[in-house]
């Protein structure tokens, strides 16, 4: 077993060296390409004076050269605090003066987006803070030129996933290399990875996400295809090229690849699709899928345990496969173990009752980056990790997860999913999406719904509220329907999310001026 990233891509560039292991439209690394680039950067790093636990702003989208720069950060010892490309000028100023960062290394002309610029309106105190800054050709020069090898640094604390701050400042999950190597040793062997694998990485490098599907390929043998700039056609090209077999995506995405396609042979090599239900109202996945031949399955994780952390099922000597189209699933881990406990008391409930989930797993992360108090909370006292989701378990191993704890209702008494409600009002005439939030109403907490609308559609209050008066317990049914033209999201590495708490701010006006 290899304690560090060095030593697995040494042995990778030895047991593997003429195979691909990076694949990008119209260039591909092999794992002996890989590994010398990565030394070469090593030595230039340093030359820069880099070193061992200084760290680093990586603003990068997904390529080679992200790869190279990252294994070349961890064999020195330095921290890599990874950047979102969609990150402007307040984002990367509060990464760089509360991570700390000496260095960047980015793209000026990135999608022909004035980086340099988005850095010129950080402020001149955080400015000041980076002693280094590394460009996309300095990396691509520094290949072509000699420099001295450097000692691999041991096992550390090598990269921070930023959270995405959507009720407060992100915070900064601390990961280690042994912990990194674990998780792709688990993930490649849960999800059956062969001879013929190989691994479409779409989400970016940069989140739990997208990296999680890149380290689960790359330090296992396995090619992984990227590209810097991803639609569902380029995608697919890439999946075709490349006889893509596993990938792992948010469901919108999936289901934009599977509508580009005019040829069911597309999808013939892929052996599994999994998927995170970042997006609401996507049914005609399944539907596609089916039609296509393609194997989907439903996936859980976060920054704080890695991405890919649990899927659901496909064979029944797994698990219950009947949840198998619902986030959460069985921990890829096998000595890691699942668990749910009602927030309002603190016991643990029995199986198929929700509560918050705590997972006990191998990839944990070290910690939340010059936080010690907020890691403390994080845990239990016997290890588990409080994921703030509410959900239900099926066994000490599979679990469903519902919304995230903040997002639940506490309505009538009981503890609500708002998807329940949701799926309901989703499914009446004219609505495309919904979403529900918990508001106080006089007493009592009741639930409000915001409703996106299909084309040409008109607003029907009333014959909402009635139809699920028809469907639903009494304490479930919204109060009010408000129509929105979209809803308030916030972008994070790994997807585009709604923000639930601004709803709840606006459920709890309209209320408030109805009771006034």
């Amino acid at each position: 077993m290899h304690s560090t990233l060095s030593e697995r891509l040494e042995a990778l560039a030895q047991t593997h060296g003429d195979q691909p292991a990076i694949l990008e439209p119209g260039r591909t690394v092999t794992f002996a390409e890989l590994a010398h680039q990565t030394h070469k950067l090593a030595g230039f790093f340093t030359s820069r004076g880099i070193g061992a636990n200084d760290r680093v702003a990586l603003w990068l989208p997904n390529t080679i050269e992200w790869v190279s720069s990252f294994l070349a950060l961890s064999h020195i010892g330095a921290i890599a605090l990874l950047v979102n490309t969609r990150f402007r000028s307040r984002e990367l100023e509060d990464l760089i003066e509360r991570g700390q960062a000496t260095c960047l290394i980015y793209w000026p002309g990135f999608k022909g987006i004035g980086f340099d610029e988005i850095l010129g309106d950080v402020s001149a105190t955080a400015q000041e803070k980076l002693s280094t800054r590394i460009s996309l050709g300095q990396l691509q020069d520094a290949l072509d030129q000699n420099w001295p090898a450097i000692a691999a640094h041991g096992d550390h604390g090598t990269l921070t996933f930023t959270t995405s701050g959507t009720t407060s400042l992100p915070k900064f999950v601390l990961h280690t290399e042994s912990v990194i190597l674990r998780h792709a040793d688990a993930v490649a062997k849960h999800f059956d990875y062969d001879g013929d694998t190989c691994v479409l990485a779409s989400a970016p490098f940069c989140g739990a996400f997208g990296f999680a599907t890149l380290i689960s390929g790359l330090l296992t043998g396995h090619p992984v295809a990227c590209e810097p700039v991803s639609t569902a056609d380029s995608l697919l090209a890439l999946v075709r090229q490349h006889q893509v077999t596993h990938t792992y995506a948010n469901n919108a995405l999936i289901l934009q690849m599977l509508k580009a396609s005019e040829d069911r042979n597309d999808f013939a090599s892929c052996k599994l699709f999994g998927f995170a239900s970042f997006a609401p109202a996507q049914d005609e996945l399944f539907e596609l899928a089916l039609h296509n031949g393609l194997s989907l399955t439903g996936l859980y994780g976060s920054s704080e345990l890695i991405a890919l952390t649990a899927a659901q099922p496909l064979d029944s000597n797994q698990g219950d496969t009947s949840t198998r189209y619902q986030p959460g699933g069985c921990l890829v881990h096998e000595s890691a173990r699942v668990r749910a406990r009602d927030p309002e008391t603190g016991h643990l409930v029995a199986h198929r009752e929700s509560g918050e989930i705590e997972i006990l797993s191998p990839s944990h992360m070290a910690g939340y980056l010059d936080q010690a108090n907020a890691t403390r909370k994080a845990f239990t006292e016997d290890g588990y990790f409080r994921t703030g989701d509410l959900g239900w378990c099926i066994s000490d191993r599979q679990f469903v997860f519902q919304a995230r704890l903040g997002d639940s209702l506490r309505l009538g008494g009981f503890l609500v999913n708002p998807a329940e409600i949701e799926a309901v009002v989703e499914s009446l005439p004219g609505v495309s999406a919904c979403q529900v939030v918990g508001a106080q109403h006089g007493t009592n907490a009741v639930a409000v719904a915001f409703v996106l609308l299909e084309k040409d559609s008109q607003p029907a209050p009333d014959r909402w509220h009635a139809a699920c008066k028809r469907q639903l317990a009494s304490f479930k049914v919204p109060v009010h329907f408000e129509v929105l033209e979209a809803f308030p999201t916030v972008e994070s590495a790994n997807s585009v999310k709604i923000q639930k708490h601004k709803l709840r701010e606006i459920a709890q006006q309209l209320l408030d001026k109805q009771h006034a």
